[in-house]
């Protein structure tokens, strides 16, 4: 929106000769305020300059520190792992039933139904994700979703084409959907939760969005990854689909989802019974991230 300034002219005011000079005359005799500054703004703006000392590379060094905290590291190491089992079934499932049995714009329909689902969720689940152990909730649905991966590849298999989709699959679809927002959703609020718990309060919100940074790098290159495999692992001459790379590809995220829940669940339990204070990085130049948190 626009903001508009609206101007009104005034009639004009005839001022005799004599009461302009009085006026002019009581303006000479005016005492002079001494040191009284001519440019409020820029006094202002030069006392802001002054205290804060905060450049670029303090800010970037903080950022530094905060990466190096061994607490720190073994989350990044979760993140960047955590979500393979899962991510070929979850990034192609949809692309696989577009190519067979629904259109574009049904997909959309479908999604749109159970998109009511991730706002509901964080409701529900606010008893566990308000808790000193927000992950226990991530580790709840971990195994659950894998399986829901396992049952996306039935789903494929078993789609008819889009003249003979039946309402009792397009019901089966929209279920699976809901159940997958449910996983979904949960973890992803469990994990913002535990973020919100062990950010360093006097950073601000840059603690938590460099977290969230690389939550999301860990989901981007998953999903990438699994992606490519499916076309690689794809064996077809024109239009004869031989081996679909997609059900080998499940197969293999939900074997290392596995191995990883079962490998990295301790891990992710001692993160959470971690102090703090070893969340927390120390110094006096946390100056620099908490203008950074105010822009």
């Amino acid at each position: 929106f626009v903001n508009e300034k609206v101007l009104f002219s005034s009639p004009a005011i005839s001022v005799s000769t004599s009461s302009f000079s009085r006026e002019k005359e009581s303006h000479t005799k005016r005492k002079k305020i001494p040191n009284e500054p001519s440019d409020k703004t820029g006094s202002s703006m030069s006392s802001i300059e002054t205290d804060s000392g905060d450049t670029p590379s303090k800010v970037f060094g903080m950022m530094l520190r905060v990466v190096r905290l061994p607490r720190v590291q073994e989350l990044l190491v979760i993140l960047f792992t955590w979500k393979f089992g899962f991510s070929c079934a979850e990034s192609v499932l949809l692309l696989k039933l577009q190519e067979t049995s629904f259109s574009k714009e049904s997909i959309t329909y479908m999604r749109t139904i159970v998109s009511p689902l991730e706002m509901l969720v964080p409701v529900l689940v606010s008893e566990y994700t308000t808790s000193t152990r927000p992950l226990d909730l991530a580790l709840w649905m971990y195994l659950p979703r894998i399986t829901l991966g396992i049952i996306a590849c039935f789903i494929v298999a078993f789609a008819p084409p889009t003249e003979e989709v039946t309402w009792k699959f397009t019901g089966l679809v929209i279920i699976f959907l809901g159940f997958q927002s449910v996983l979904s959703t949960s973890m992803f609020t469990s994990q913002m939760a535990f973020f919100a718990r062990v950010s360093d309060p006097s950073i601000g919100g840059s603690y938590m969005t460099l977290l969230n940074t690389f939550a999301n790098l860990g989901y981007l290159w998953t999903t990438l990854v699994s992606t490519r495999l499916v076309e690689v692992l794809t064996i077809k001459n024109d239009n004869n689909v031989y081996l679909d790379g997609f059900y080998l590809t499940s197969a293999v995220c939900a074997v290392v989802g596995v191995i990883w829940f079962f490998f990295m669940r301790g891990r992710l339990k001692a993160l959470q019974l971690a102090p703090l204070t070893s969340w927390r990085v120390d110094g006096s130049n946390r100056s620099a991230m908490k203008s950074v948190a105010s822009l």
